[in-house]
C-alpha cells in the first residue's frame, strides 16, 4: 500500500511527532511505500520527500524572522505554498491512504481539499484539541462550537492570540474541511467522548491506542543497576507542570530530578544539586535515561489525548508516576506499572515511598504488561483493518 503520513515536524519534538515517525517506521518495516509530507526545520530527520516540504515559520520568541512570523499567522488560515507542493507530491506518489497528524499552525487544512479532488481516503490520528478547540490543549465544554467564549472564558493567552485562533476555529469550520475527513483515530477513551461531544459521529471515530515500537522485551531488566534519579522528559512549561516538579523535589531527598526536553514560555529550570537539565536528547539518549532511572514522572494536567510518555516509560520497565488528567489511566495499572495520583501532595507520598523502598516494582512485569496492552504488532493490525474499512 502507498501511504503518505502528514506532520508539521519531520523531528521527535513532542509526542505527536515521536509517534507520526514511529509510524512511518512501522509501515516501512511492513513493506509499505510511505511518503512525508512536512515543514522545512534543520531539526528535522533527513528525508527524501524533504523537496516538497513547505517552507519554514516560528510563532515564538527567538525561533523565525519577522517575516516569517507574518507568512505564519497567514498560514494559520490558509496556505497557497501547502497546497501546491501537495498537489505535486501526491501527482509523483499517488497515495492509495492519506494519513495526517498535526497540520497547524505550519501547514494548515487547505491541503484537504487538493487530497479530496484526488478521491483519495483520510485517516486523521487526533493528538490534541486543535481539531474541536480554539484551544489546543483543552476543549471547553462550556465554549463548545461558541468559539467566541474562549475569548471571554481563558487567560491562558493575550486577547490578540485568542482571537486569531478564535477565528482560524470559525474560518475552518466555515470552509468545511473536518467534514472531509473519512475517520479520526482516537488514541483514548478520554479524547473519543470530547470529539462526540464536539459533535463528531461515533461512526466516524475509531479507538487506537499509540504503541510501544520496540517488540523485542530486554530480559535484562532486572539485572540493571539503578541509578538515584526520577525522569522527566518533554516539553518544558508551565502547562506541564515542570515547575511544581522541581519544588516537589526540592523537598525529597536521596534522589535527583533529571528534566530533559525543550524550554517553553520562558520555564525556569531551577539551579539546585537536586535538579539537572540534560536539554534536548534524541530518541537514543531519551531511552537510555528511562532505562537507567528509578522512575519516570510527569505533573501535567493537561486533559492528555494519550500521554505517550507514560506508555515510552512503562515498554522500558520503569513505573510511571502522574496527576490524574486525561488518558493516563488508560494506561497506567495503578500499584503495578506505576501510580496515577488525585494531586501533588499525593504524589509527593508515593515518590517519597519509592524512593525509600516502601514500594518496589517488577521491571520484567512492567514490560510485558505494556508489550501486551500497546505492541506494535497489535497497533499495526488495527491500522490495516481502519485502511480496509474506507
Amino acid at each position: 500500500m502507498k501511504i503518505l503520513e502528514i506532520n508539521k515536524y519531520n523531528y521527535p519534538k513532542g509526542g505527536a511527532d515521536r509517534h507520526f515517525l514511529d509510524v512511518v517506521s512501522l509501515l516501512e518495516s511492513k513493506g509499505h511505500e510511505v511518503a512525508i509530507f512536512s515543514m522545512e526545520n534543520e531539526k528535522n530527520e533527513p528525508s527524501r520527500w524533504e523537496k516538497y516540504f513547505v517552507s519554514y515559520v516560528g510563532y515564538n520568541k527567538n525561533d523565525s524572522t519577522l517575516l516569517q512570523k507574518i507568512v505564519g499567522i497567514c498560514r494559520m488560515f490558509y496556505s497557497f505554498e501547502a497546497k501546491r507542493k501537495i498537489k505535486k507530491l501526491l501527482n509523483d506518489f499517488q497515495p492509495d491512504i492519506v494519513h495526517i497528524h498535526n497540520t497547524y499552525h505550519q501547514i494548515s487544512f487547505s491541503i484537504i481539499s487538493e487530497i479530496k479532488k484526488r478521491k483519495i481516503p483520510i485517516i486523521l490520528t487526533v493528538h490534541d484539541y486543535h481539531l474541536i478547540s480554539p484551544d489546543k490543549d483543552e476543549f471547553l465544554e462550556s465554549v463548545g462550537k461558541k468559539y467566541w467564549k474562549f475569548l471571554l472564558l481563558s487567560r491562558k493567552y493575550l486577547l490578540p492570540k485568542r482571537l486569531l485562533l478564535v477565528l482560524k476555529t470559525y474560518f475552518e469550520d466555515i470552509l468545511g474541511w473536518k467534514d472531509k475527513i473519512d475517520l479520526f483515530i482516537s488514541p483514548s477513551l478520554f479524547v473519543a467522548e470530547k470529539l462526540k461531544k464536539w459533535g463528531i459521529e461515533s461512526e466516524k471515530i475509531l479507538n487506537l491506542s499509540h504503541f510501544v515500537p520496540d517488540s523485542k522485551l530486554d530480559e535484562k531488566l532486572e539485572d540493571q543497576k539503578h541509578s538515584p534519579y526520577a525522569f522527566y522528559f518533554g516539553r518544558i512549561s508551565k502547562d506541564k507542570g515542570v515547575p511544581e516538579l522541581m519544588q516537589t523535589f526540592q523537598k525529597i531527598s536521596g534522589i535527583k530530578l533529571y528534566i530533559a526536553g525543550e524550554i517553553e514560555d520562558d520555564t525556569q529550570i531551577s539551579q539546585t544539586e537536586n535538579i539537572v537539565y540534560l536539554g534536548k536528547l534524541n530518541k537514543k539518549d531519551v531511552r537510555s535515561y528511562i532505562k537507567n532511572a528509578s522512575f519516570c514522572v510527569s505533573f501535567s494536567k493537561l486533559p492528555e489525548t494519550f500521554g505517550l510518555t507514560a506508555l515510552e516509560s512503562i515498554a522500558l520497565g520503569k513505573p510511571f508516576i502522574g496527576l490524574d488528567a486525561g488518558a493516563y489511566s488508560e494506561i497506567i495499572d495503578p500499584g503495578k506499572t506505576g501510580f496515577i495520583c488525585n494531586n501533588i501532595r499525593e504524589a509527593e507520598e508515593k515518590i517519597s515511598q519509592i524512593v525509600s523502598g516502601k514500594i518496589v516494582f517488577n521491571e520484567i512485569e512492567i514490560a510485558q504488561i505494556a508489550q501486551e496492552k500497546f505492541g506494535q504488532e497489535k497497533y499495526y493490525q488495527e491500522f490495516i483493518k481502519i485502511t480496509e474499512k474506507i
